[in-house]
């Protein structure tokens, strides 16, 4: 793993959403969905900023109390998972960004670092692969009449 390589979502088959702390991410090809919460939620937050990994530690590392070794391998550890759920892939080209993570009051103090989890959830698959937002084209949108009544 390049440690200065920046990575994007895997638009389209990868939608994203982060709600109150917690990041929803739903796989359009699998039908699976995940949940980060916490420091998964600001390492998902930063990493889909493009923020490279090497950025990605040293911004947890000002935002939570924790062993600097700890967070690189919690870090790696989350990148290693994203990617090979093809939740992520490779920013060719990318621009560096400054990196943007809201984590609420700052009088609150830092929290404690805990590693990143990763849940998977498949319950819903069959829906979700059902689901005819796989049908939408991108320029007309959805829904749209039958191709004969336009």
């Amino acid at each position: 793993m390049n440690a200065n390589q920046r990575y994007r979502i895997n638009h389209p088959a990868v939608i994203a959403e982060v709600l109150d702390g917690e990041a929803i991410i739903v796989n359009l090809d699998s039908g699976a969905y995940y949940s980060l919460r916490d420091s998964g939620c600001a390492i998902w937050t930063l990493l889909t900023q493009q923020c490279t990994p090497v950025e990605t530690v040293a911004t947890i590392q000002t935002h939570y109390v924790g062993d600097a070794d700890d967070i690189q391998s919690g870090v790696d550890a989350l990148l290693v998972e994203l990617l090979a759920e093809s939740l992520l892939v490779p920013a060719e080209g990318a621009q560096p960004n400054a990196p943007v993570l809201d984590m609420g009051s700052p009088s609150s103090g830092a929290p404690p670092f805990t590693p990143p989890l990763l849940e998977k959830f498949t319950d819903m698959a069959d829906l979700l692969l059902l689901d005819p937002i796989h049908e939408v084209d991108v320029n007309e949108g959805w829904p749209q009449p039958p191709k004969g009544q336009r």
